[in-house]
């Protein structure tokens, strides 16, 4: 039965039809998928049987599955309790097209295929194996589409089903997955086996593996319950101390944000030799760089420490935000990446002086401005439609930009409605998958506004907003002759929130221009107030002279230098207050201020 599929005739088979174009159709949804892998690191082939329980939605002759370099040695399809082999060809270089020789459905059905893949020694995507110090380890990348590579599976995000996976290896190695190892299993021809528990549903590229001789950090239990281990190359176990340190203080400051525990059974740090990302939040198993994730005495620097719990914040952050809640395309891609540097940088907030708040998210914010304003930016939504388009996914702008869209939420209705409305999300769509309207929504009932306006611009438009605002206090006769002028070039509307000498913070929403009635002239205004809004201002000479620098919050003064760098050449006032901010007592903006004048 080894090669079935040899046996039956092409004419057997109906012609097969065109491929998909990009995305799978609907006709068949997965609900399970089953792995059984047979991996030796120190070979350049692995073989496999996947295993995928489905529905179809039609009567079908063709199932359409995505698979990518895999020689396939059989397969079969079970339905209504009858078994067939199937003919199995690959298409378009992403699909299998697993034929039928009548058609079948709709109902439950289930396809089988056994095969061979790859463990590329050149290339970083699927399922690849590097040497470390003599040994072979095999590790994986599949974000965004390389799932493919490893097995037959439904390749996309919107596709989140639960995953059994076994692997049987040569004795000496060790093997991770997703959710936590069974007790191996010993066999006489010197390999065990390694079954692990089925998972929650997740997309097919933030399931992992990993299998090695590796060695084990064993961490503290942190959060409500959750092990941490950080598994590394062989010798060097004694340097992932740090790492699992920082991984037990991080877990419990976003379980209390998210208000829900870490969703899954344990919580493995990968160090990986290589890889095209610096860390990849698979859950239960995430992988980090090793450069960037080990630490040994010499280098557990301040500095160094502060970028590692920065990175475990993102990564461990998306164990909800894209691992619990999934995008439902790869458009809404910044749920995931957004959210997980919004988070990462509230929770490096709480390492700093209340002073200091958001002046890392500022900093960043700046550097996706410089880039929106460039002529071949892209916006943080983007459709995607084919393999070349999805090499741009996971674009800078998707996690800075997404963040800076949630910083500017919050400076607009507050944090305690975003939090309320983050909750909600994550409540809601629980192991299931999510859009931009349905946080908005979430947004809507937590803060009786309606978002959608301000998300469209940032979200879907390029460019960054230009805010011109002027103080109008007339003759002041009467209320009427005092108001607020705010005039907004560029993607609108936008939310503007400022504050004064007169007292608390108030925001409008613009779009083009508007005039907001004063109740009195202030002595002063800053127009970003918190320094959250995703715009740059322009300031004149009087509103900076009468600025009181010191009365500014250290975002707020940072925004100010980035408003003021483009100004210097032209408006000495703007070059006179960023030689004040260049002596300023915050590190950051004495020498962004500086950076500014040169």
């Amino acid at each position: 039965m080894r090669h079935i599929l040899l046996l039956f005739p092409a004419a057997l088979f109906a012609a097969l039809p065109p491929p998909p174009a990009f995305r799978l159709p609907d006709d068949a949804v997965p609900l399970k998928h089953k792995l059984e892998l047979a991996i030796d690191p120190s070979l350049a082939t692995f073989e496999g049987s996947a295993t995928i329980e489905m529905d179809l939605r039609k009567s079908v002759s063709v199932i359409w599955l995505n698979g990518k370099d895999l020689t396939v040695r059989e397969a079969r399809v079970e339905f209504g309790g009858q078994s067939w082999s199937a003919r199995v060809e690959p298409a378009a270089n992403e699909f299998l097209a697993v034929t039928l020789e009548s058609a079948v459905g709709p109902g439950r059905a289930t396809v089988a295929v056994r095969y061979q893949a790859r463990l590329d020694e050149k290339q970083v995507l699927g399922a690849y194996r590097r040497k470390v110090d003599g040994d072979w380890y095999v590790y994986t990348t599949f974000t965004p589409i390389e799932a493919r590579r490893a097995f037959p599976c439904f390749d996309e995000p919107r596709f989140k089903t639960p995953w059994e996976i076994s692997i049987r290896a040569p004795v000496g190695n060790l093997a991770f997955s997703n959710a936590r190892e069974m007790e191996p299993v010993r066999a006489p021809d010197g390999w065990n086996l390694i079954r692990f528990a089925t998972t929650p549903p997740l997309p097919a590229e933030v399931v992992a593996f990993a299998v090695g001789p590796f060695g084990v950090q064993e961490g503290a239990t942190a959060g409500q319950g959750t092990p941490i281990r950080v598994l590394t190359p062989r010798t060097q176990a004694a340097e992932g101390k740090a790492a699992a340190l920082a991984a037990a203080d991080v877990l419990p400051k976003l379980e209390a944000y998210a208000g829900m525990p870490y969703a899954f059974d344990k919580l493995d740090e990968l160090a990986v030799a290589d890889s095209s990302f610096g860390a990849v939040e698979n859950p239960g198993l995430i992988s980090f760089l090793a450069r960037e994730l080990l630490l040994t005495p010499n280098e557990e620097t301040r500095a160094r420490l502060a970028a590692l719990r920065y990175l475990e914040a993102h990564e461990i952050g998306h164990q909800w935000f894209g691992d619990l809640v999934t995008q439902a395309s790869w458009a809404d891609v910044w749920l995931s990446e957004g959210f997980a540097t919004w988070v990462s940088e509230k929770v490096m907030d709480q390492e700093q002086i209340p002073e200091r708040a958001h002046i890392f998210a500022i900093a960043e914010r700046d550097r996706i401005m410089k880039v929106d304003e460039r002529p071949n930016t892209r916006p943080v939504r983007v459709d995607v439609q084919d393999r070349e388009k999805s090499k741009d996914i996971y674009n800078r702008r998707v996690y800075d930009k997404g963040a800076s869209v949630l910083l500017m939420l919050e400076g607009w209705l507050g944090e305690d409605p975003v939090r309320e409305a983050a909750r909600a999300y994550l409540q809601e769509h629980r192991f299931a998958n999510a859009s931009t309207a349905d946080f908005e929504a979430d947004l809507r009932r937590a803060s009786g506004v309606d978002p959608s306006g301000p998300m469209h611009a940032l979200l879907d438009m390029t460019g960054t907003p230009r805010l011109n605002a002027r103080l109008k206090c007339g003759g002041r006769s009467t209320e009427k002759d005092i108001q607020l002028e705010l005039r907004v070039s560029g993607p609108g509307p936008v939310p503007v929130c400022w504050r004064s000498a007169n007292g608390a913070k108030q925001c409008t929403v613009v779009d083009a221009a508007r005039e907001v009635p004063l109740s009195s002239c202030p002595s002063w205004i800053y127009f970003n107030a918190g320094g959250s809004g995703y715009y740059r201002t322009s300031w004149t000479a009087e509103e900076l002279q009468a600025l009181p620098l010191a009365d500014l919050s250290a975002a707020e003064r940072l925004t100010l230098v980035h408003d003021l760098r483009e100004q210097k050449n032209d408006r000495p006032a703007a070059k006179a207050a960023l030689e004040k901010l260049a002596a300023d007592h915050e590190p950051e903006i004495a020498a962004a201020a500086k950076a500014a004048l040169k």
